[in-house]
């Protein structure tokens, strides 16, 4: 349990591990760039849980890279969470054209409400939880849409030159068996026209 809070080794290791695991997926520049982009623009979205579903729907319907998709959902944890949602609410509002924040001590005492139903474990929880959280995750999932495309077209872009980087120099090295279909592509690949 503790690994997926803190690596066992380090930060860096753990994020040269999962660029490795990205680069290496057989697939085009553009379907790993695609495919990470849209695992980030789903570690946007407030839909904790939901994050990995939407990333690898969205990659299949769009024919992008799943592997790279669900690697692109790791961009969301805690420490970045905390930065991008306060973007996210207040893009929100803003597009919703809501005045001022959230009331926080109204906030606070529906929450407080709503962790007695919990522990109680009332039936009215959910529609409990439904009501005190929307003011709140309604401005966040709007807000999410043009934040997450900004930050997914970034990663796009770094994605791709990574990938087109990686592949080439995999290639003049005589990495690709030219026995499989896509290393037979790639072998004939050439990055400076894409």
């Amino acid at each position: 349990m503790r690994v997926l809070v803190w690596p066992r080794h380090s930060w860096d290791r753990s994020l040269r591990y999962i660029l490795l695991r990205l680069l290496r997926v057989r697939a085009t520049p553009h379907q790993l760039a695609f495919g990470c982009a849209i695992g980030v623009f789903a570690a946007v979205t407030p839909l904790v849980g939901l994050q990995m579903a939407l990333a690898g729907f969205l990659a299949l319907a769009l024919r992008a890279s799943f592997t790279a998709a669900m690697l692109g959902t790791f961009f969301g944890n805690p420490i970045v969470w905390a930065v991008i949602w306060p973007a996210t609410f207040a893009t929100g509002s803003y597009m919703l054209g809501a005045s001022g924040g959230l009331d926080q001590v109204a906030f606070q005492a529906q929450f407080s409400q709503l962790w007695d139903s919990i522990q109680q474990f009332s039936p009215d929880m959910v529609g409990a939880a439904f009501a005190i959280l929307w003011p709140v995750v309604k401005p966040m999932l709007i807000g999410s849409l043009p934040v997450g495309i900004a930050i997914a077209t970034v990663f796009y872009y770094l994605s791709k030159r990574a990938a087109v980087t990686y592949q080439a120099r995999r290639r003049r090295r005589g990495g690709y068996d030219s026995s499989y279909p896509l290393g037979a592509l790639l072998a004939t690949y050439d990055p400076t026209h894409s």
